[in-house]
Parts: C-alpha cells; sequence; structure tokens
C-alpha cells in the first residue's frame, strides 16, 4: 500500500516532534491529540497521602508512571521525603527525566517500559514488612490502577499522589477532515484511553476512514486492544519513544 497520510493521537509535543521527523518519507501529519494535559495541586488533590509522603521513609517508594509525572510532580515533591525514600521510573524516559531533574533513580524495569515491566522487577527483591512500605505513586486521577493493585499483591501499602489531569483536546477538524481524502492511512497510538475518547468524539465518518487503515501501535497490550476497533493492519513499534515509532512506520514502505 502507498501511504499518504500519518494520524498521530499523542500528546502535542510528542505528537509534533515526530511529525517532523515523518516528513521526510512524504507523509502528511494530521496531529489530533485526544488529551491535553494540566497540573494539579497533590497536596489540595490527597491531603492525607501527601502529608505520609512528606514522612517518607527508606523503605518506601515514590513512583513516577511517566515523563509527564516527573515535569509536573517532581517541584511538588518535598525534597526530605524524596531524598529518603527510594525512586522508582516505569521506564527509560520517565528515569531520564528524573536524572534530568537531578534525582537519582534507584529502580528502573530489567526490561520494558510498562507497569507490568516494574512489577515484575520489584517482584525479584527481597520481601520486606509491608507494614513497613508505602509505594507513592505519581499519576492522574484514573489512573495507573492496574500498578496499584500489582503492588497491593507484592505487598506494598499504595498511595496515590495527583499531579495531573487529561482534558479532552479541542478536534482540529479542518485537519481532521483531509483525512476523508487519504489514499493511505497510518494512524499512530500510544495510549488506550485515546483510542477510546476519540472513538467517541470523531465524526463517524471520519472514525471508520482511520479503522480502515493500518496501526501503530507501542505494546502488546494497546495491539491487542486495538483489534476491538478492526483497522487493516496492526503494527507493533519496538517501544513508546518517537524513534521506535519511527522505525515501525519507516519498515512499512
Amino acid at each position: 500500500m502507498t501511504f499518504s497520510h500519518v494520524l498521530i493521537s499523542r500528546p502535542r509535543h510528542e505528537a509534533e516532534e515526530l511529525a517532523a521527523m515523518l516528513a521526510p518519507l512524504g507523509l502528511e501529519a494530521v496531529v489530533q491529540p485526544a488529551f491535553d494535559y494540566h497540573p494539579l495541586e497533590a497536596r489540595a488533590e490527597a491531603p492525607e497521602a501527601f502529608a505520609e509522603l512528606e514522612a517518607a521513609q527508606p523503605s518506601d517508594l515514590l513512583v513516577f508512571t511517566s515523563p509527564r509525572a516527573v515535569a509536573m510532580g517532581l517541584p511538588q515533591i518535598p525534597r526530605e521525603g524524596l531524598w529518603r525514600a527510594r525512586v522508582a521510573a516505569i521506564g527509560p524516559a520517565t528515569a531520564r527525566a528524573l536524572k534530568a531533574g537531578g534525582v537519582q533513580v534507584d529502580v528502573t524495569a530489567r526490561s520494558g517500559y510498562t507497569s507490568e515491566a516494574l512489577l515484575d522487577t520489584l517482584a525479584r527483591e527481597s520481601a520486606v514488612d509491608p507494614d513497613e512500605r508505602t509505594a507513592f505513586i505519581m499519576a492522574a486521577p484514573g489512573g495507573r490502577e492496574a500498578l496499584a493493585d500489582g503492588l497491593a499483591r507484592l505487598g506494598w501499602r499504595t498511595r496515590f499522589i495527583m499531579v495531573y489531569k487529561p482534558l479532552p483536546a479541542a478536534l482540529d477538524r479542518d485537519a481532521l477532515s483531509t483525512l476523508a481524502e487519504a489514499s493511505g492511512l497510518i494512524s499512530v497510538w500510544t495510549s488506550g484511553n485515546a483510542m477510546t475518547a476519540l472513538s467517541q468524539r470523531l465524526p463517524p465518518a471520519t472514525w471508520f476512514q482511520i479503522c480502515r487503515g493500518d496501526w501503530v501501535v507501542i505494546s502488546e497490550r494497546l495491539q491487542r486492544l486495538a483489534r476491538a476497533y478492526g483497522p487493516s493492519q496492526i503494527h507493533l513499534a519496538g517501544g513508546p519513544g518517537n524513534g521506535a515509532i519511527l522505525a515501525a512506520i519507516r519498515a512499512l514502505f
């Protein structure tokens, strides 16, 4: 198939960066994030959990779930708790963001960049009295429930520290209208929530056109979710970074 257009649904900054990387392939990029992200005042959102975070101990764990959680959460974290407790990053990009912020990363997944990979790494650690350890998860409301459940199964007390929230992004209807004439369409998906949100918000004809094209996803979990929408082909990128997505799309030419 000859591809002419690419729909990029990831957050705007990363989407625009990817669009520039794809331009030499001759693809017309349509950047349509599902969400915009806004900081939350963590102390106000969960005062009791935040008070526990301020008193975090060396047996406790601060889990940063994305570079966004680092950008919006790190400035709010009490330095005393941050230096005392261990710090975990869910993937390489999150670890790099923490290190750029001057934070030592104590735990990263042995391989991969998902909640499951981090849980597998933590499961290999020596057991500690669960009454003496708490995992503080830096996330958005409603997110990372599977991570919290997995930590609880490993014996951790879990506390959510809400540092940002997603809000529906405005639809660029003029840009989306170009997809109706696309002779070959690739769609890039880095979030199951983005799939759900855009499937519900886009005009039915536009969504139908998207589902007729090829999809590129960043994990096996998203690959399974994508099958429910019935795209022509589903391609698995080697990771969540724009470089890995670019390599996956290049392989289609």
